[in-house]
């Protein structure tokens, strides 16, 4: 869950989305499809509900990397509103560093942390979410009803920006997928459904009424929102916005904490821009224009000369080498079009030229010193927003394949050898890493014994039952050599400066 700051209108941004009905509206006076039916919206949601899954993610402690994923680093303000709240959900702690907290000195045990929602798009197994809800994640775990087993996920693509994940899972069930409606289509006032996992509890229904479309945020630079009236629950993030066809027309993705009632959704025709590439790729790639714009304000437009009434964009920098700076536009120049669609704010902008594909030329029209001209502009490619350590399967180097016969994963863990990449992953000095001689916890499987034991990744594994542990080989002898299903470790905590504490567990396989 992430709560922005809103430096323009001063507001609090949660993303997580549930809908209620708060507004009382004459069915007479709405299209048919749009109506209650004399059971209310009970045919509908077992059409649809098969397809919703609850969503949960697990993380080990990452060494020196703390903070809670999709990019909120806390610590949290002790005067900020939203600290109560926060403690409630995270069981008495705030996420992120705690600088006032002693070192620690006991292994603690790995364990999920989020909860959220997702929907399934297609009979294969595909099923979207939003990102910040498997963000920082290392596994995903589907249930697609509350007494059902969770099952493994795969991450297929990620899209920051959008705030937008696709997920893949396998399952021996048919699944059921829900279609992609038309977010353009759907008007003011018609009633929508959100099936989702408010706290918990999975699988809860809410309804309310669509409230308006082409919202603005500042954290959502790449679409105008849905609006609809919303009630708020960790939990429900991801989860579709239905229309009266059972189609989704929105991924429920945000609120406005200051008051009830006021909820976004990401539209789903934006969505379907992407999807391709999130299934072929796993990122998305997007036209880059390469300039810093802000609004234009009357005075800026008298000061410039402009024709009275003139709306656009002031460029305030242009990017040295990318597209804007090799076409030849210059600050104070004013954008008031690309491709023929007008701009009449920064979002208006991002939007357009995002939508272009990359090495594609947008038209640009544009002022300079009173004078309107037009450029052809070919985009470069925007630059990538994904966190370090988010890179989906793809295009991510494959580690060291340990032999099949390993018992290392059969004790519900993985492990490497000591190495400069290593050290960079847990950031450690290339010098103090040098001197580190043994093996390294890299992995450790969902829910299994190891990881409830207290192993951690990044633990530096110094002897299983008493024998020193210096190579894989070592480890896998030791392992081998175990007789019965624990045996008791010695493990050490990197650090920076290699004075990290050693801790000694008992290890258990399932």
């Amino acid at each position: 869950m992430l709560l922005l700051k809103c430096p323009v209108v001063k507001t609090k941004i949660l993303f997580l989305s549930a809908l209620i009905l708060t507004t009382s509206t004459s069915l007479s006076s709405i299209p048919a499809h749009s109506q209650v039916p004399e059971r209310g919206f009970a045919e509908l949601v077992k059409k649809v509900g098969g397809g919703v899954v609850n969503i949960s993610t697990f993380a080990r402690p990452k060494l020196f990397r703390r903070g809670l994923p999709g990019g909120f680093q806390g610590p949290m303000d002790p005067n900020d509103p939203f600290r109560n709240f926060f403690e409630e959900f995270f069981g008495g702690r705030i996420p992120g560093p705690r600088p006032e907290a002693p070192p620690q000195t006991r292994p603690q045990k790995s364990q999920p942390f989020a909860l959220g929602t997702g929907f399934v798009i297609d009979e294969s197994g595909l099923i979207l979410t939003n990102h910040h809800v498997i963000g920082g994640a290392e596994e995903v775990k589907i249930q697609f009803n509350e007494d059902d087993e969770f099952v493994a996920a795969e991450i297929i693509g990620r899209d920051p920006e959008l705030d937008v994940a696709l997920l893949s899972v396998r399952s021996k069930a048919k699944l059921t997928p829900i279609p992609l409606g038309d977010s353009d289509r759907i008007e003011v006032g018609e009633y929508v459904l959100a099936i989702g996992n408010p706290l918990g509890y999975g699988h809860t229904v809410t309804h309310g009424i669509l409230s308006a479309k082409e919202r603005k945020a500042p954290e959502m630079r790449l679409a105008k929102y849905l609006q609809t009236d919303a009630s708020i629950n960790p939990g429900n993030s991801g989860g579709p916005l239905l229309n009266m066809r059972g189609e989704v027309i929105g991924i429920n993705n945000a609120i406005d904490a200051r008051a009830q009632g006021i909820g976004f959704a990401i539209p789903i025709n934006t969505v379907k821009q992407i999807l391709p590439q999130l299934k072929t790729k796993g990122t998305v790639s997007r036209g880059y224009l390469g300039v810093s714009a802000g609004e234009l304000s009357e005075e800026m437009a008298s000061e410039l000369q402009l024709p009275s009434g003139t709306k656009g964009v002031m460029i305030a920098e242009v990017i040295p080498g990318e597209a804007a700076d090799r076409a030849g536009l210059k600050p104070y120049d004013v954008i008031t079009s690309v491709n023929g669609e007008k701009i009449a704010s920064p979002i208006d902008l991002t939007t357009k030229i995002t939508s272009v594909k990359v090495g594609d030329s947008a038209e640009i029209r544009f002022f300079r010193k009173g004078k309107e001209k037009t450029l052809k502009v070919k985009l470069g490619e925007r630059p990538s927003q994904l966190a370090a350590g988010e890179q989906v399967s793809p295009s991510t180097p494959e580690k060291k394949k340990k032999p099949s016969d390993s018992p290392i994963k059969e004790w519900g863990f993985e492990a490497e050898e000591m190495s400069e990449s290593l050290a960079r992953e847990f950031g450690l000095p290339l010098d103090n890493a040098k001197k580190i001689k043994g093996v390294v916890v890299t992995d450790l499987a969902f829910g299994k014994a190891a990881a409830e034991s207290g192993l951690n990744r990044g633990d530096l594994i110094l002897d299983v039952g008493g024998r020193e542990i210096k190579s894989l080989s070592d480890l896998e002898e030791a392992l081998r050599a175990v007789k019965g299903k624990s045996t008791m470790v010695r493990t050490r905590k990197l650090s920076p400066n290699g004075d990290g504490s050693v801790s000694v567990i008992v290890l258990k396989k399932d």
